[in-house]
């Protein structure tokens, strides 16, 4: 009777904070998960993937990204995160970031990157997903059973459970709101961080091509974000309200000479 009791309250429990976490606003759901909690579901996530795809450890290349993520993450309204940013030993043109700020870019993705601002693009993205707690809402959105109430009495997400999220990550991505989202955010992180931002349209533009050309070249994070053509219509939009000229081929900061 003792364990029943006990099984019922545990019951009614979880359904009090399904229920509240279906009802409260995006905003406010993401406070269930602490900072803490998130690195550590993060750092689990991190090495979940580095054992599926290997890691390029480049000093040059890795020394590379770091820098210019350090120039945006300063930026973010997370600084207190451990920022770490590194190469995933994949020809795929990709990018993924995790949980309490473990940012990834594919071999691949980076060989097709032709100066820092169009990396600066690719990782304020990224960046950009991980400040505005996606990771965590997307957990709470859809393990909800598996994570948050395992973390609420006290736990630790399991293997199989990261193994799972990270899986979802990298299948179905976020909604095309926070796609849109990112974009909007990480292209500000790119122009306060002193790159031109008008780079991360040229990367969405080469993307859109090679994926005409060779959708298998584009590996499954972009294939899940909304249509290339719809961000760059967006990103052109948010471009023009930065104060740069916005052309159908290229763009030009205002006051700056085309050459």
């Amino acid at each position: 009777m003792v364990a029943f009791r006990s099984m019922r309250r545990l019951l009614l429990t979880a359904l009090v904070i399904l229920t509240a976490v279906a009802a409260m606003p995006p905003s406010a759901s993401a406070a269930l998960i602490s900072t803490e909690q998130e690195i550590r579901i993060g750092r689990d996530a991190a090495r979940d993937l580095e054992r599926r795809y290997g890691v390029d450890a480049d000093p040059v290349r890795t020394r590379r990204m770091t820098a210019v993520g350090g120039r945006l993450t300063a930026l973010s309204a997370r600084r207190d995160l451990p920022w770490r940013f590194r190469i995933l030993a994949v020809r795929e043109m990709n990018a993924v970031s995790l949980p309490g700020g473990f940012i990834y870019v594919t071999r691949g993705m980076l060989d097709s990157l032709r100066s820092d601002d169009e990396l600066a693009y690719v990782l304020a993205h990224e960046i950009a997903h991980v400040n505005q707690r996606h990771h965590v809402r997307l957990i709470e959105q859809y393990f909800a059973l598996s994570i948050v109430i395992t973390l609420l009495f006290g736990g630790n997400a399991t293997t199989g459970q990261i193994a799972d999220f990270v899986g979802f990550l990298l299948t179905r991505g976020f909604s095309r709101g926070r796609e849109f989202e990112a974009d909007d955010v990480g292209v500000g992180f790119a122009h306060r961080a002193g790159f031109r931002a008008d780079a991360g349209l040229a990367v969405l533009e080469r993307l859109r091509a090679i994926e005409g050309r060779d959708p298998s070249q584009v590996e499954v994070l972009f294939r899940t974000h909304p249509g290339l053509a719809d961000r760059i219509v967006r990103m052109r939009r948010r471009l023009r309200d930065l104060g740069y000229r916005v052309g159908h081929a290229r763009t030009v900061p205002v006051g700056v000479a085309a050459a």
